[in-house]
């Protein structure tokens, strides 16, 4: 796999044994939180396709989507999304001399790739995975989704902070008012034109939808087949959780005349880019890179007027999630910082996004539990490989894990933000993201207040005894951090707090500018307040350690006024806390520690990756 960039998008060229083929293969993503959700398994699809196909695969981001140039709110958005399929074949034919074009889309890239492949008129066949068939019938799904999560604590606490009424969307995606005028007025079973000669349709089951599409094209000439995959329900969900549906790529691989491989052991090669590869935008640019000997992938955004003396920003990865983070929040900061004159680095861990694999079994659990501080220890070496001096660590939920103890590891990180740090130390599967499903303490006492919550709880809709034994868990810690925190833990009452408060002053008295970040129902706010008291007050005799809560902040930041203020918080921090601080360096001592602390790190992943 090789980053490419073309027209304003990003993408990765994925070449078959040899380099070469006579048939290529354009994968069209799906729109937003889809694009989010299916991102592993949509890079498993195009290995495939190249290993045992023998294909050359294009997937890219359309523009104002993933790393792609352009904002969602751009005019003629899906015009210019049409248009950069057909770009995207130019590209593929062109750089690999194949001659024998295949279009394959998911849910809206199935609906954009008809219409790309009827503008075109050359495609051999188009492959359609669970498609989006009428725009307008998708523009209700996507209301639904979102009222589904308005009806969630954190969608009824931030709703209030987003009020465009033009523009329909869920999970922090959005289309704007000329986008869903278009889109409404597309129906592929109207169509005149076939988009290809073969047309392959899987959907999740037999509905008339599908059956009348097939028999659409079969009676324009066209030869269609419709195959029925319920492993779709498993692949388009929560990033943590999505499942590859292997039935269903071993049908599409079959139907385009291969023959799938039973074992699939191989280990695709990450290459570098070409020279010159890079995203143009008002404040910088941006260029795909390769690094730690071909195992992480990233983006290096770099300002066209450089602050003096400014450090750099790692963006690490939040749960499942590859680098452009939930509702492109990564990639909207970075740009936003260079615009100010701040370069950043987003990247994938291994075993996520673009970055090297850790195995087919490798989980999330392991990942973070064992894998990602070394990783983003790499991240931040490359950052002063690159002539950055200090550099500040930023993440969201697990990512903000990774960023608070990145920043401990390593002598060159001066700062770090933690959004909604669920936890402070990794303890097992039981702090698992993915698992973490009890609520926090005030929605609790709020649905004490509320009919409709009691029903759920008497008709055992709700687990009870789940959240009963959580919130007695938490008074158990509160009442014992106080009871321990003269002694830290020493008498054995919550030695967890005293590890904890130790981590802090440690970043305190390493001089790294630590914030962390909280919304006011975060269950994460729970965790710290049950040690260190509301809004950790009992912190505030550390003095580079800083809590901020946020009426408005959501979780994931699925609220658009819920990113504003957290880039903005950052944006003050970095002016406040790290510019103003100017270049501080850390006494002989501190240095010492944060060099051992970093020295022993990168030997446990050196002896992980040995495993």
């Amino acid at each position: 796999m090789r980053p490419v960039t073309f027209d304003g998008c990003y993408g990765a060229l994925h070449l078959p044994a040899g380099g070469r083929a006579t048939t290529a293969v354009v994968l069209c993503s799906p729109f937003g939180y889809d694009a989010l959700c299916v991102h592993r398994g949509w890079r498993e699809l195009a290995e495939r396709l190249a290993a045992e196909g023998g294909m050359s695969v294009l997937r890219f981001d359309y523009p104002g989507a993933g790393d792609s140039e352009g904002y969602e709110e751009d005019p003629e958005r899906l015009r210019a999304w049409v248009e950069s399929i057909k770009a995207a074949t130019r590209y593929v034919r062109a750089s690999t001399g194949a001659t024998r074009l295949i279009l394959c889309g998911l849910r809206l890239g199935a609906l954009l790739a008809v219409v790309a492949a009827e503008e075109l008129g050359h495609v051999d066949s188009v492959v359609l995975m669970s498609p989006v068939i009428a725009g307008k019938r998708y523009i209700r799904e996507l209301r639904m989704q979102h009222e589904s999560w308005l009806k969630t604590p954190n969608g009824q606490s931030t709703a209030q902070a987003d009020g465009d009424a033009q523009s329909v969307g869920a999970f922090g995606f959005q289309l704007h008012a000329d986008a869903l005028e278009e889109l409404a007025e597309v129906d592929l079973v109207r169509r005149e034109r076939v988009p290809a000669r073969r047309v392959l349709v899987q959907d999740v089951c037999s509905s008339a939808a599908s059956r009348h599409l097939v028999e659409h094209y079969r009676e324009r000439g066209a030869s269609a087949d419709l195959q029925i995959f319920p492993e779709f329900d498993k692949f388009q969900v929560d990033p943590r959780s999505s499942v590859t549906p292997q039935r269903a790529f071993d049908s599409v691989l079959e139907w385009l005349g291969h023959q799938p491989c039973v074992q699939r052991g191989f280990e695709p090669e990450l290459l570098p880019p070409v020279v010159d590869t890079r995203i143009d935008f008002a404040g910088g640019h941006e260029e795909p890179v390769v690094f730690g000997e071909g195992q992480y992938a990233g983006i290096f955004c770099r300002p066209h007027r450089p602050k003096s003396h400014a450090p750099a920003v790692l963006i690490v990865n939040t749960g499942g999630v590859h680098r452009v983070g939930d509702a492109r929040l990564a990639v909207l900061m970075a740009r936003r910082l260079a615009a100010q004159g701040i370069a950043s680095l987003r990247m994938d861990m291994r075993g996520m996004g673009d970055s090297r694999q850790r195995g087919a079994a490798t989980t999330l659990e392991d990942i973070y539990a064992r894998h990602a501080v070394p990783d983003a220890l790499a991240g931040v070496d490359r950052l002063t490989a690159a002539g950055y001096e200090r550099v500040v660590t930023f993440g969201v939920c697990s990512g903000g894990y990774v960023s608070i103890h990145a920043a401990l590891a390593h002598p060159r990180v001066v700062g770090c933000m933690s959004v909604n740090l669920p936890f402070f130390f990794w303890n097992g599967p039981q702090t698992k993201p993915s698992s973490r499903r009890i609520e926090s303490s005030r929605v609790y006492w709020r649905s004490v207040r509320s009919p409709r919550k009691w029903l759920r709880l008497l008709t055992w809709r709700s687990n009870g005894t789940a959240i009963a034994l959580e919130l007695a868990r938490r008074w158990f810690v509160r009442l014992t951090s106080v009871a321990s925190s003269s002694v830290d833990g020493i008498f054995g009452l919550n030695p967890s707090t005293g590890a904890i408060r130790r981590l802090l002053t440690e970043l305190d008295h390493k001089g790294v500018q630590t914030s962390l970040v909280y919304g006011s129902i975060d269950v994460g706010l729970d965790e710290l307040e049950s040690r260190f008291g509301r809004h950790g007050s009992a912190l505030h005799t550390l003095t580079n350690v800083d809590v901020k809560v946020h009426e408005n902040v959501d979780h994931s930041l699925f609220s658009r006024g819920a990113r504003e203020t957290v880039v903005a918080l950052f944006e003050e921090y970095m002016r406040g806390r790290v510019l103003g601080a100017g270049q501080v360096q850390p006494t002989w001592i501190q240095a010492r520690c944060a060099g051992r602390r970093y020295e022993m790190v990168r030997a446990d992943l050196s002896r992980y990756d040995k495993a």
